[in-house]
């Protein structure tokens, strides 16, 4: 008989959730179900100037929540920083405090994902009914 291996793969502890990261998947969820919903129902009425009118005021406001989002950030372009990538002329105080405003406006900003991600995955759910399901699956259907 083979020899079995004691020593078992221990599964790593799973981290508790804080309830922060609860309420924005929650939201998320919640969110995404009723844009959804809007969407779609706008569609199905089948009124091209309301469904024009609910794509269009979709895109904007998911592109003027994208802009101020990676704008509010600077472009991401303190994450990821340690005090030896600054200038040697600053002080080390100074470059804590720019570490921490990244950090900080990454934390202020999170509760923006929650319209972010909601309005990606309208577009995404539309995009694979269009180009998936009506373009390549309805063909093998029929």
């Amino acid at each position: 008989m083979g020899k079995t291996n004691k020593t078992r793969h221990q599964m790593p502890e799973k981290k508790q959730l804080s309830g922060e990261s609860v309420r924005l998947a929650t939201s998320l969820v919640i969110n995404s179900v009723l844009l959804l919903f809007v969407y779609y129902g706008a569609m199905a009425i089948n009124i091209p100037i309301i469904a024009s009118t609910v794509t269009i005021a979709y895109m904007v406001i998911l592109g003027g929540f994208l802009i101020a989002y990676v704008a509010y950030n600077r472009a991401f372009s303190r994450k990821g920083i340690t005090p030896d990538m600054l200038p040697d002329s600053w002080s080390q105080e100074q470059k804590q405090n720019y570490i921490d405003d990244g950090e900080r406006r990454i934390k202020r900003s999170r509760w923006m994902l929650a319209v972010i991600i909601p309005f990606l995955v309208t577009f995404i759910a539309d995009a694979l009914y269009l180009f998936i399901w009506n373009g390549l699956l309805a063909n093998l259907f029929k």
